[in-house]
C-alpha cells in the first residue's frame, strides 16, 4: 500500500487522505464497537458451549461437560449450528468415557445426520465418526434395525420429512412438536378461541416443511392448510354439499398438491388430488364403500401407492392407470415410500398380526417377494424422513370395565369396584335385560371381539365379526328380547351398519345402515325392539345441529324425534317414552328431557362452560325411570382432553329439581355408566390413554451408507 501511495499525485494524497482516514477510523470504530457490544451481550448458547468445552478439554470433567451440552440442546435447539456442534461434542465426550458409552456416542452422531442435514461440516464429521466406531467394533457400517420411543402424546399427525417435528393437535388446534426438545407450538387458534364444538383432526406436514394440511371438523368438515410460520389458515376445500369428512393423506413431493380422502353422505369415498394454490380437485379414484386406501407418493411424484381390497396397487398420475403391485387379500395398508424410491413399507396381516414388510419397486413394478421387517408394528404410520427413519404411532389405550354396587336410594358406594372380567382391555359393558349376563368388547389389536359373560357361572363366550371391523368407540347394546346384541361395524363394500349378533348361534345380520363419516352414533332400542333411536347430523351442511331419529326396523321408515343446534348425545328412558338430550350451546352444557311423541322439551340442568365443571360422556336413566344420572368433573382445569380429571356421579329427578351429588367417583370414562336392571350395580369403563410416537431405523437396505440414520 505504501508503494502504491507514493505513485499517487501529491495533491490527490493530500486531498483524499483525511477522508480516507476518517472513513477508516469510523469503520474501525464501528467494528470495534460492535465487537465490544457482542462481547458484552454474548449469546448465552455460546457462553455455555465455552463452559462445556472448558470442562471437557481443560479440566477433563466429562460428566459435567455432558450435562452442559445437554442443557444447550434443551434451551437453544433453534440455534441449529450451535445445536449440531453440541451434539458433536457430546459424541466426543461419550467416546472418551469408553466402550460402555459407545452407543450414546453413536446416537449423538446419528442425530446430527438425521436432524441437521444442512450443517454440512458437522454431518461430514459425524459420518466419519460413525464409520470409525463401526470399524472399531468390527461391525458393518450399516447397523441393525432399532426402534425407540420418541414422544408421548397426540398421534393425529405425521413427521416432517427433515425429521425436525411432527404435526399434532393441541386441545382443539393444530400444532407441531419439536422432536429434539418435545416442545409444542400452536399453528392455529381456531379451536381455542371458540366455545362451539370445533376442532382439528388428522394433519400432514408438507415436504418443504413450510405448511401443514389438516382436517377441520366444525359445522362442516373442511380441508385446510396453515403455514408453519404462523400465517393465517385457509380453506382448501369446504365441506357440506354432501361431503361429511375430508382427510389429508399425503403431499406431493413438490408441495403443490395434497392427496385427500373425501367421505360422502351416502357412505362412499373418493380419492382426490387437491391443488394447494387454488383448491381445485381432480378425482383419482372412486373407492365406493370399501375401507380407506390411505396413500403415499413416490419420491419422484410419478405414482401414488395405496391399498385395495385385493392388495396394494400403484396409481400412475400421468396416465391415470392403476396397476396391482401385491395381489394379496390379507388386509394391507401402505405405510410409506422409502426416500430413495426403491422400497415401499406396508402393513399386512398375512401372518395374523399387523406386521411391517418391505417390497422392492422399480419402474412401477414389484421386484421380488416382500421381505418381513418387524412384527406387530401397528396401523398408525407417521411417515419417512429423508434419512430413511420411519415414524409410527402406538395406541396403548387400555379399557378396564368394572362393576360397582351402590345404594339405589342414597347413591352411596356399597362395595368397591371389581373387575368385570379376568381379561384385560375390555370396553363398553352392557347388562342383558334379565340381568344374568354382561356383554363387552374385548380389544386384542387389531381386532375387536364381542364377549358375553354369564354372571352365575363366569363362563365367557366370544363372537367374532369376520371381515367386519369395529372401531374402539363403538358401543354395544342388548336387544330388548335378550336374544341378540347390536354393535356398529364397518363391512367392505357395504360401509357402516348396525349389526345384530345372535347370542345363541353367533349369526350376524345387518339391522340398518348408519350415516357415514360421523363416527359411531349413539343408539338405543324401544322396549318392543322394533324401533331404533339413533343420532344423526342435521339437515343443513353448515349448521352444527344434531338429530335423534327413530327408525322402524321392519319398514325402514325414519321419523325425526328431536333436532337441535349443538345436540351431541341422548339416552332413551326405560319405558321408551322420553329422551334426555345433551346440548352444547355456546360452550354451556344443557340437559333436556323431551317426549318421544309430541310435547315440548324441558330443561333439567345447565352448566356454565366458563365457570362450571363439565359433564363427561353420556347421561343415563335409572332403571325405574325416576332419575337422570350423569358424570361431572370434580377437579382439574376445564380443558380437553380431561386426561387427569376425576368424575363424580350426580343425578337429577326426571321431573325436575335440584341436582344431587352421589357417592361414586370414577376415573376417565368411555361413554356413560350402565345400570343393572336391579338398580344396585353399575358397569363402568375406566380407561387410560397412552399415545406414543416411535421411530424405526436402520432397516432399509444400504440406508446407512446412502444417507445416515437417526439417533436411537
Amino acid at each position: 500500500m505504501v508503494a502504491e501511495e507514493t505513485t499517487m499525485p501529491k495533491t490527490s494524497r493530500t486531498l483524499r487522505w483525511p477522508g480516507m482516514v476518517a472513513s477508516a477510523l469510523a469503520a474501525v470504530a464501528l467494528v470495534v464497537g460492535s465487537a465490544a457490544l457482542t462481547a458484552r451481550q454474548a449469546d448465552q448458547a455460546e457462553l455455555l458451549m465455552q463452559a462445556a468445552r472448558n470442562r471437557q478439554v481443560v479440566e477433563g470433567k466429562l460428566d459435567e461437560a455432558i450435562t452442559i451440552y445437554q442443557d444447550v440442546l434443551a434451551k437453544y435447539a433453534q440455534n441449529r449450528p450451535v445445536a449440531a456442534r453440541a451434539l458433536a461434542a457430546l459424541g466426543q465426550c461419550y467416546e472418551k468415557l469408553g466402550a460402555a458409552q459407545t452407543t450414546e456416542a453413536r446416537r449423538a452422531y446419528e442425530r446430527i445426520v438425521q436432524q441437521y442435514p444442512e450443517q454440512k461440516e458437522a454431518v461430514a464429521q459425524a459420518r466419519a465418526r460413525l464409520a470409525a466406531l463401526a470399524s472399531a467394533a468390527g461391525a458393518p457400517a450399516s447397523p441393525t434395525l432399532t426402534v425407540r420411543r420418541v414422544l408421548q402424546g397426540d398421534i393425529m399427525g405425521q413427521v416432517s420429512p427433515d425429521g425436525r417435528f411432527v404435526s399434532c393437535t393441541w386441545g382443539e388446534d393444530v400444532a407441531i412438536s419439536d422432536l429434539a426438545t418435545g416442545q409444542r407450538r400452536r399453528l392455529t387458534e381456531e379451536g381455542s378461541s371458540t366455545r362451539d364444538s370445533a376442532f382439528a383432526e388428522e394433519s400432514v406436514p408438507s415436504p418443504d416443511g413450510k405448511s401443514v394440511a389438516y382436517a377441520w371438523r366444525a359445522a362442516r368438515y373442511d380441508l385446510r392448510v396453515v403455514g408453519v410460520d404462523g400465517s393465517k389458515p385457509r380453506v382448501l376445500r369446504a365441506g357440506g354439499d354432501g361431503i361429511v369428512r375430508q382427510v389429508p393423506r399425503a403431499w406431493s413431493p413438490d408441495s403443490r398438491h395434497v392427496l385427500a380422502e373425501v367421505v360422502k353422505a351416502d357412505g362412499t369415498r373418493d380419492m382426490l388430488l387437491v391443488a394447494v394454490a387454488d383448491g381445485s380437485a381432480k378425482l383419482l379414484k372412486a373407492v365406493g364403500k370399501n375401507p380407506s386406501p390411505g396413500g403415499v407418493f413416490s419420491p419422484d411424484g410419478r405414482y401414488v401407492a395405496w391399498a385395495t381390497t385385493e392388495g396394494i396397487s400403484l396409481y400412475e398420475l400421468r396416465t391415470g392407470s392403476e396397476t396391482p403391485l401385491i395381489p394379496d387379500r390379507s388386509n394391507h395398508s401402505v405405510m410409506g415410500w422409502a426416500p430413495d424410491g426403491k422400497y415401499i413399507l406396508f402393513s399386512s396381516e398375512r401372518r395374523g398380526s399387523a406386521d411391517a414388510w418391505l417390497i422392492a419397486v422399480a419402474d412401477g413394478k414389484a421386484q421380488g417377494e416382500p421381505v418381513f421387517v418387524r412384527k406387530d408394528l401397528g396401523r398408525h404410520p407417521m411417515g419417512f424422513t429423508h434419512a430413511g427413519a420411519f415414524y409410527y404411532a402406538v395406541n396403548n389405550n387400555v379399557g378396564d370395565a368394572r362393576i360397582v354396587e351402590v345404594d339405589p336410594v342414597s347413591g352411596d358406594v356399597v362395595s368397591p369396584p371389581q373387575p368385570a372380567s379376568r381379561r384385560g382391555n375390555i370396553w363398553f359393558p352392557d347388562w342383558s335385560p334379565d340381568g344374568r349376563s354382561l356383554a363387552y368388547v374385548f380389544v386384542r389389536e387389531p381386532n375387536r371381539t364381542v364377549v358375553v359373560r354369564a354372571l352365575d357361572t363366569n363362563e365367557e363366550r366370544e363372537y367374532e365379526l369376520g371381515e367386519r371391523t369395529v372401531g374402539l368407540g363403538a358401543p354395544i347394546r342388548w336387544l330388548p328380547d335378550g336374544k341378540g346384541i347390536a354393535i356398529p361395524a364397518f363391512e367392505p363394500g357395504r360401509g357402516e351398519s348396525l349389526v345384530r349378533i345372535d347370542v345363541q348361534t353367533g349369526r350376524i345380520t345387518n339391522l340398518m345402515p348408519l350415516p357415514a363419516g360421523v363416527g359411531f352414533p349413539k343408539f338405543g332400542f324401544a322396549p318392543d325392539g322394533h324401533t331404533v333411536f339413533y343420532g344423526k347430523p342435521g339437515f343443513h351442511p353448515d349448521s352444527n345441529a344434531g338429530r335423534v331419529v327413530a327408525r322402524d326396523l321392519t319398514s325402514g321408515r325414519e321419523t325425526d324425534v328431536v333436532a337441535r343446534e349443538g345436540l351431541y348425545t341422548f339416552a332413551l328412558s326405560p319405558d321408551g317414552r322420553r329422551l334426555v338430550v345433551g346440548v352444547n350451546e355456546g360452550g354451556d352444557q344443557i340437559l333436556f328431557v323431551t317426549p318421544v311423541v309430541g310435547g315440548e322439551a324441558r330443561q333439567l340442568l345447565r352448566i356454565d362452560g366458563k365457570k362450571g365443571q363439565p359433564f363427561w360422556g353420556s347421561p343415563w336413566w335409572t332403571p325405574d325411570g325416576r332419575y337422570v344420572a350423569f358424570l361431572r368433573g370434580v377437579e382439574g382445569k376445564v380443558e380437553m382432553p380431561y386426561q387427569a380429571r376425576r368424575w363424580q356421579m350426580w343425578r337429577v329427578a326426571a321431573d325436575g329439581g335440584e341436582p344431587q351429588r352421589l357417592g361414586l367417583t370414577v376415573g376417565r370414562q368411555i361413554g356413560g355408566l350402565r345400570p343393572h336392571p336391579d338398580g344396585r350395580r353399575l358397569a363402568t369403563t375406566d380407561f387410560e390413554s397412552s399415545l406414543e410416537i416411535w421411530v424405526m431405523e436402520h432397516f432399509l437396505p444400504n440406508a446407512a451408507a446412502a444417507s445416515g440414520a437417526k439417533v436411537k
